[in-house]
């Protein structure tokens, strides 16, 4: 029996041996897996949205609003209250400007229309409200980018005291013994050319001589022309009075620039010209529901054809 035993545990054995591919030196059995954690179930949770803590909200691709390439715009030289009274000042000055203009004479009523439509545009808001603050902030701005020109490179009342005799001499532009041939060699240099100068002593001679009292029977006209070709005749010399002229001419170039500048940033032109447009659109509205230009046109012509029929009896009388 223990021979028959002996001989069944040898031949099971061989069978596990030759089952296996390397019997006994084969790798050892892989470990078992870890146990996998399981998450605990969702607690609900009112003061979440979705209800129950623990679980996660589904993500949604919001796109972000993304600020348009280029440089940042600028910021804007004043503030909302400064913007407003220096825009009822400067509609004050255009409103000045434009009544000695038409009128000849710096009339307050003009200063005053001026004043009030800048301020009850500032009120109303929209287009109007836009181009009257942009105006605001395009004085601000041009007063403040006119400290810049304070740097002595346009030293108008020393040139002025050297054209008088009470300093020496200082030919200017400096470095330039022939102002046609002047060019700046660096960022410090004063910009100046003869061409500009003739330009500004023309329109300054022009606008200047309007704002002088003058006889009634003098030609406001003329007077313009003369001083225009008079200090045009001063920037071409080359002395103490034309180094003044030339740099007085400069200076006005200067600050011709400047205002451009600050009309730029601001968009004064395209915000003004939509303001117009707006306008004209209004008032064609009101004009084709009441009917005005019609009525004008029925009321001159009326009137052309009376005084045609006055003509021809006056003419008919004579002979």
């Amino acid at each position: 029996m223990k021979r028959r035993r002996t001989l069944n545990v040898a031949a099971l054995l061989a069978t596990a041996t030759a089952s296996s591919e390397w019997g006994e030196w084969g790798p050892p059995p892989p470990p078992p897996p870890p146990p996998q954690q399981q998450q605990p179930p969702p607690q609900y949770d009112p003061q979440q949205q979705g209800g129950y803590y623990g679980e996660q909200q589904p993500q949604y691709d919001q796109q972000q609003p993304q600020r348009p390439p280029g440089p940042p715009p600028p910021k804007p030289p004043a503030g909302p209250i400064l913007a407003r009274v220096s825009s009822v000042v400067s509609g004050a000055g255009v409103g000045c400007g434009i009544g000695k203009c038409i009128t000849g004479n710096a009339s307050p009523r003009f200063a005053a229309a001026g004043a009030v439509s800048c301020f009850l545009s500032c009120c109303i808001g929209g287009r109007f409200g836009d181009a009257a603050l942009a105006l605001g902030q395009t004085t601000v701005g041009a007063v403040k980018k006119s400290r810049a020109l304070r740097d002595g490179r346009y030293p108008v009342f020393r040139q002025f005291k050297a054209g008088l005799g009470l300093v020496q001499r200082e030919p200017w532009p400096p470095g330039a013994p022939n102002p046609w041939r002047y060019k700046r060699q660096s960022a410090i240099d004063p910009r100046f050319s003869m061409y500009e100068a003739l330009g500004a002593a023309l329109l300054t001679g022009g606008v200047g001589i309007n704002f002088v009292p003058l006889p009634p029977l003098v030609p406001r006209s003329l007077c313009a022309l003369g001083a225009s070709l008079f200090f045009m005749s001063l920037v071409v010399v080359r002395d103490a009075r034309g180094d003044a002229a030339r740099c007085l001419a400069a200076r006005v170039v200067a600050s011709i620039r400047v205002m451009l500048a600050a009309a730029s940033e601001q968009q004064l032109v395209s915000k003004t010209a939509q303001a117009w447009g707006l306008g004209a659109m209004r008032l064609g509205a009101v004009d084709k529901k009441l009917g005005v230009s019609r009525t004008m046109g029925r009321l001159f012509s009326r009137a052309a054809s009376t005084a045609q029929a006055a003509a021809a009896e006056a003419a008919a009388a004579q002979a």
